[in-house]
């Protein structure tokens, strides 16, 4: 396939490189699935070579300069991407989209790419171009500019958060002035759009080494970067080195990198909770008269301001229910005991729905990033936990009652579930029946409603 892409170029005497992630991975003997090229065809040429061929090509953004085709290979369809050479590449205050000047030849576009180890290129033949050094910054496991560092983030403030991005997913460290450079011009990134940010920042907190994810967020920290776009940790970074209490070996930020480092997998709405799931710390902290810390209520207030985050950041309306829910409810699975009934572990598992797992992995490294006392007895909770919900409730998302019994009942109270609680007590009491085997699963509404009036008492929360 690419002997195929250079010789077809080469036949329309266009040059022709594969570039960027490509070439960074295979340097790094990973296996890659990114194919990015450049190219001296403008954007119109490229299409035009590619479609005489036979493929689809796609033009994303032609001022843009980047044409993508979709090519059979060997293993299956490959998406291509092939960008014309820029010699210029930047942002006007809030846009998704670059003001692009097309460049002449390949080191223009090399130059002004955003880190040297992106910055090489290779030919048809396995050659490499490598004008900035990046072979030796990928040796030594370090992310530079090619260029001055405040110049290439001026064109292009994300690649503050870019440079962050690489420097986790590779394990690499910041070059010290590339560094200095972020701290200078952090607040930058408020004229970045917040989709741009959303898409780095999940690349970021997706990395599958959460130790990675805690390093690289530390630093952030550091550079202020990240109050900039969370404003609400800095009410948390002001009490640095204030103890949570005897159940914690460390301060609200150390404990939150600990969560975040111990959450696995590498779920999107997990590790954004994980993050922020004690962000509503701060207003809520309190000292008693023996000197205990505490901060009652910090799960609703955290929610809150997870949802704000999540507006900030523009995420999509189902992200943002699923991490406001794991903010809200993390604390419920902490505080399990064996004397929960099983009606309570039932009703955490109906409650938590299609979250549970991921309210369950939230409250284990919670707990695992505890004092070890604590994180012990917590953890054998957790597993009991996780046994009697796999016991009880098999499929927490099997439905039990009729669909239409709700609207009957609302019908009947005149109103609906949120304006009226008892609608919602009487159907949580009917399915804590059908798990106990008093009432069958999904008969017809008449033989609820018939043991609804014989029992009264099911209007009642404690019934």
């Amino acid at each position: 396939m690419l002997e195929m892409l250079f010789s077809l170029f080469r036949e329309k005497g266009e040059e022709l490189y594969l570039v960027g992630g490509y070439v960074r991975d295979r340097l790094l003997d990973w296996e890659t699935k990114d194919y990015d090229f450049t190219t001296s065809a403008r954007p119109e040429v490229t299409k035009d070579i590619l479609e005489s061929k036979g493929f689809r090509a796609i033009p994303i953004g032609m001022e843009f300069g980047t044409v993508i085709a979709v090519i059979n290979s060997d293993s299956g369809p490959v998406e291509v991407q092939i960008t014309t050479y820029r010699c210029r590449e930047s942002y006007r205050k809030g846009s998704r989209h670059p003001d692009v000047v097309f460049g002449k030849n390949l080191k223009e576009d090399l130059v002004r790419r955003d880190f040297t180890v992106n910055a090489i290129a290779m030919d048809e033949k396995g050659n490499v171009i490598d004008p900035m050094g990046g072979r030796k910054d990928l040796k030594e496991g370090v992310i530079r500019t090619p260029l001055n560092p405040e110049e290439t983030f001026s064109e292009d403030p994300l690649r503050m958060l870019r440079a962050f991005r690489f420097a986790c997913r590779l394990g690499f460290s910041i070059e010290e002035k590339t560094l200095d450079a972020i701290v200078k011009r952090h607040s930058c990134i408020m004229d970045i759009s917040r989709e741009r940010w959303k898409m780095e920042m999940d690349s970021i907190l997706t990395t599958k080494e959460g130790e990675e994810v805690s390093r690289v967020l530390q630093i952030m920290k550091d550079t202020e970067i990240l109050q900039d776009m969370i404003p609400q940790f800095t009410t948390m970074f002001i009490q640095d080195g204030m103890s949570q209490g005897k159940a914690h070996y460390g301060d609200l930020w150390e404990h939150t990198l600990d969560v975040v480092k111990k959450t696995k997998g590498s779920s999107t709405c997990l590790r954004w909770a994980a993050l922020l799931h004690d962000i509503g710390k701060p207003p809520c902290r309190t000292v008693d008269e023996d000197g205990n810390t505490h901060f009652y209520g910090h799960e609703k207030i955290g929610s809150e301001y997870a949802n704000k985050t999540a507006e900030r950041f523009r995420f999509s309306r189902k992200e943002r229910k699923c991490v406001s829910f794991l903010v809200k409810n993390h604390m419920r699975p902490v505080l399990y005991s064996g004397e929960w009934s099983d009606r309570a572990v039932r009703k955490l598992a109906m409650e938590s729905g299609e979250y549970l797992d991921l309210l369950l992995d939230l409250a284990s490294a919670d707990i695992a990033a505890h004092a070890e006392s604590y994180a012990s007895s917590g953890a054998a909770g957790m597993a009991e936990l996780r046994e009697r919900l796999h016991r009880l409730v098999p499929d927490t998302r099997r439905r039990v009652l009729p669909r239409d019994l709700g609207k009957i009942l609302m019908q009947r109270t005149g109103g609906d579930t949120g304006s009226f609680p008892e609608t919602g007590i009487i159907l949580s009491n009917l399915e804590e029946l059908v798990h106990q085997g008093i009432l069958p699963e999904m008969a017809l509404p008449q033989i609820y409603l018939d043991y609804l009036a014989e029992h009264p008492e099911l209007k009642n929360r404690d019934c």
